[in-house]
């Protein structure tokens, strides 16, 4: 296993993220009987890379040449748009194969997520879940539900303290 960090506007492994985003949304469709054009994938997988920041964290992983899962994560500062927690710790978007899991994968990516927000000084990180493969496996992660509904995908809300 390899987990590698993307950089800002480096689209070495744009065709990699590209894939696994085309498989999650998919996913995450199914789960709340919705459609994502598949046409706006590909601006959502660049504006993914292009945003990488000192704040931003981006990951893939590969079990040797195979694209397998990835993260993006930012640490929620005043003036970002949408629902944020300001200097708290963000996971956007997480996602490991179907093939993959019940393997340990998953929990490595998240230790990596929480290293990169300890060296930042977060204390806090937040989330939504998907209802169907997000909620049992962000429990098993020690995070909790809070009881709040995202207004932005309906999803439940979790934390986790540091």
């Amino acid at each position: 296993m390899n987990i590698i960090k993307l950089k800002m506007n480096d689209s070495t492994h744009y065709d990699a993220l590209y894939d696994l985003m085309v498989e999650y949304i998919a996913e995450t469709d199914s789960h709340q009987n919705i459609k994502t054009p598949r046409k706006i994938i590909p601006n959502i997988t660049k504006s993914m890379i292009d945003k990488i920041d000192e704040n931003r964290l981006l990951q893939i992983v590969y079990v040797e040449d195979e694209p397998i899962a990835f993260c993006y994560v930012k640490i929620d500062r005043i003036g970002d748009k949408g629902y944020i927690r300001p200097n708290w710790g963000y996971i956007m978007e997480f996602f490991v194969k179907k093939t993959h899991r019940r393997k340990g994968i998953g929990k490595k990516l998240v230790k990596q997520c929480e290293k990169f927000f300890e060296e930042k000084g977060v204390k806090n990180i937040w989330l939504t879940a998907d209802a169907v493969t997000g909620i049992p496996f962000w429990l098993a992660c020690n995070f909790i539900e809070t009881g709040e509904f995202s207004l932005e995908n309906n999803q439940q809300i979790m934390s986790k303290k540091l």
